[in-house]
């Protein structure tokens, strides 16, 4: 499921960027399991993280089964975000409260089904 803005079509020319994410998030334990990764994007403000991040999440979809995005500009955008994947149908189906803290837990299970 992925509820995201999308990347401008502009966008072009932070490749190195891309393929530091891509082999970062690519890379797998022993037993081929990826391990739960984060990563953060900083600089000063119009640098381009957003769209950085924005194409990362857009070319490597497919590969996810789950990709949220946050907005988290300040407690109250971050927690308007995080009730807002609480009306995700799964985790509807998981009876996941409306809370940031119960949807903070709902996305810490996802790894262990």
């Amino acid at each position: 499921m992925v509820l995201r803005p999308c990347s401008s079509a502009l966008f072009t020319g932070q490749q190195i960027y891309l393929d530091r994410l891509n082999h970062y998030f690519s890379i797998r334990n022993g037993n081929s399991i990826a391990p739960r990764r984060s990563s953060l994007i900083y600089g000063l403000g119009g640098m381009g993280k957003t769209q950085i991040a924005l194409k990362f999440a857009e070319d490597s979809s497919s590969q996810y089964e789950y990709i949220f995005w946050v907005d988290a500009t300040n407690e109250d955008t971050t927690c308007t975000s995080l009730k807002g994947i609480s009306s995700f149908p799964e985790a509807k189906k998981a009876d996941v409260g409306g809370t940031p803290k119960a949807v903070l837990y709902w996305i810490a299970s996802l790894s262990k089904e």
